[in-house]
Order: C-alpha cells, then sequence, then structure tokens
C-alpha cells in the first residue's frame, strides 16, 4: 500500500471513533438556539409539587427584635432611660447653679461632676433613672423619678435640686 494511503485510512478510522458517540454540545449564549435550548430544559431546582418544604429558625437572628439591644450587650455600655449626656450622672451628682424664672417656661442650669453645665426645661430627662423635670421655682427644680423594685412595684420619687446659699453680706465688718 502507498503511504498516502494507509494514512488516509488510519485518519479515516480516528474520525469516525472519535465521532461514533458525540455529546451535544451548549449553544453559545446569545444566539437564538441557545433559548430555545433554555426552555427545552427542565427547572431541576423547583421542587416536586408533593414534596414537604420545612423551615428551621434554630440559629438565626430572630428578625422582629431590635440589633441595636444585641449591639449594647455586646459592648457592654450601659444602658440608661435617658439618651442625653445629663443621664449618665445621678442626681446626687447633679449641682443647680442658677435659675430663670419670670417667663413662660423657665429655665434651670445644672451642673455635672465634669463641670459642665447643662440647660433644662421642664419636661427634659435628667438622671439615670430616667427622671424628668417636673417644676422650676425660685431657687429651686423638682426632678421626679420612677423607681422599679425588686418585687415588681413601681415606686414614684421627686427630688428637690436647690441653689446653694449664698452667705449674707455682712457690711458692717
Amino acid at each position: 500500500m502507498n503511504r498516502p494511503v494507509a494514512t488516509a485510512i488510519a485518519l479515516a478510522a480516528l474520525l469516525t471513533a472519535a465521532c461514533g458517540e458525540s455529546k451535544p454540545t451548549a449553544p453559545r449564549a446569545g444566539t437564538p438556539s441557545a433559548a430555545k435550548a433554555a426552555a427545552a430544559q427542565p427547572a431541576a431546582a423547583a421542587p416536586a409539587p408533593d414534596a414537604e418544604v420545612s423551615y428551621s429558625s434554630v440559629g438565626k437572628r430572630d428578625p422582629f427584635k431590635s440589633f441595636l439591644g444585641d449591639l449594647r450587650a455586646s459592648t457592654g455600655a450601659v444602658v440608661t432611660r435617658c439618651n442625653t449626656p445629663l443621664g449618665r450622672f445621678e442626681l446626687d451628682q447633679l449641682r443647680l447653679v442658677a435659675v430663670i424664672t419670670g417667663m413662660a417656661d423657665p429655665l434651670a442650669m445644672v451642673e455635672g461632676p465634669n463641670g459642665v453645665g447643662y440647660t433644662v426645661r421642664k419636661g427634659a430627662c435628667i438622671g439615670k433613672n430616667g427622671g424628668v423635670v417636673g417644676t422650676i421655682r425660685t431657687g429651686e427644680m423638682m426632678v421626679t423619678e420612677w423607681a422599679t423594685r425588686a418585687d415588681g412595684t413601681r415606686e414614684k420619687t421627686e427630688t428637690t435640686l436647690r441653689l446653694p446659699r449664698e452667705p449674707s453680706l455682712n457690711l458692717e465688718e
């Protein structure tokens, strides 16, 4: 046999062996045959209609619970009822410095232990126990707090902050 003829026969045998069981190739995206092929394939991800689907919430976060509570618990920050700078102090740490009366909405100024003065009006939140400024009169300010006892009952406590007494001026000396 001729060498070219033998090569042609061997090449034909290889081609027929390789083409014997051909797998269909996926058409390229964007061609019209790709859309037809995608529509022809059944949806394998969808569950059978008679299969039972179950859900377990174990290990998952409650979607109705605020994540801020979890954040405060993890950071260890002190949770107070007042979200103002005055909510960081106890009432006995605050000192009444000035009172302005004679107008429709009287003002008072309290000084914290850090030496910073804060202006408050009636209804302002003050103190760690969520106290509310009640009345502001000449020389004093009333603060109302609700304390919860160990047995669960609530007790109303009214604290009066007064201006310090100035020593009287003795001009005779």
